[in-house]
């Protein structure tokens, strides 16, 4: 009946019976027919559940890479679907729910990088920049040599970027930022789109790394500490500041203080 495409009469006559009248021998075959007939009727969600399970159930069941892959489609399509009833449910959240399942309960899926891709999108478009990083790295490290490893690494490192606050916190976060954009550029990714994203971006950190390192030595010099106000000064002032603004006044300081930049 599922082959002919008869998905209604399968699933009517396969939730007539118990799973358990069944041999546990054919018990695996059996969900996995039911979830396909319930996918086959558009019900991902009822699918995904009667699948839920299968990974304990059945952990050496010659079906698995079966029901992982259908697992996966279920949940690549309701992560892109804009379904939903109000605040009570969401295809979307629905979606990320069994990708998480997926990676998790499927470590070994051949859909890793596939699945990772989507739910660190999803963290992208949400602004949840620590899962999207954590979702990127996962990739760039289970599989770096996926079709996707460079989008995560500009993905990974932009995350981060957009974490920043500004120049007042967080320097931490600037100079991994700054670090992280620098391994993509020279990774000599082929996208230029994401290449004058990423340098644009890299340009925005310096400004705001050498304003950070001016404003300690406008700290340090109301407090009249002059040994911290020095060596914020020659960090504002180095070469790769140069260009900005707050490098150059740092510059005129240290010249005005009778020291060389």
């Amino acid at each position: 009946m599922l082959a002919a495409g008869n998905h209604a009469g399968t699933r009517e006559l396969l939730e007539d019976r118990d799973i358990q009248t069944f041999p546990r021998r054919i018990q695996d075959r059996y969900e996995l027919t039911l979830a396909r007939a319930r996918y086959g009727e558009q019900d991902r969600w009822d699918a995904f559940e009667t699948l839920r399970d299968f990974a304990d159930h059945h952990p050496h069941s010659e079906l698995r890479a079966q029901a992982e892959a259908l697992i996966y489609e279920i949940g690549s399509e309701l992560a892109v679907s804009d379904g939903g009833f109000w605040i009570f449910w969401s295809d979307r959240r629905a979606g990320q729910t069994v990708l998480e399942h997926l990676i998790t309960r499927y470590p070994d899926t051949q859909r890793l990088d596939d699945a990772l891709r989507i739910l660190g999108e999803m963290a992208f478009e949400d602004g949840n920049w620590k899962l999207a990083q954590e979702r990127f790295r996962d990739l760039i490290q289970r599989r770096p040599d996926s079709g996707w490893a460079a989008l995560a690494g500009f993905r990974f490192a932009m995350s981060i970027v957009r974490s920043v606050r500004g120049p007042e916190y967080d320097l931490d976060q600037l100079q991994l930022a700054t670090r992280e954009l620098q391994v993509f550029l020279d990774s000599k990714p082929e996208n230029v789109g994401f290449v004058a994203e990423a340098t644009a971006a890299q340009d925005t950190l310096r400004r705001w790394l050498a304003e950070r390192h001016l404003i300690v030595a406008k700290f340090y010099d109301r407090i009249g500490n002059a040994a911290g106000r020095q060596r914020a000064l020659e960090r504002a002032a180095e070469e790769q500041f140069r260009d900005t603004a707050h490098g150059q006044e740092a510059r005129a300081w240290l010249q005005q203080l009778g020291s060389k930049p």
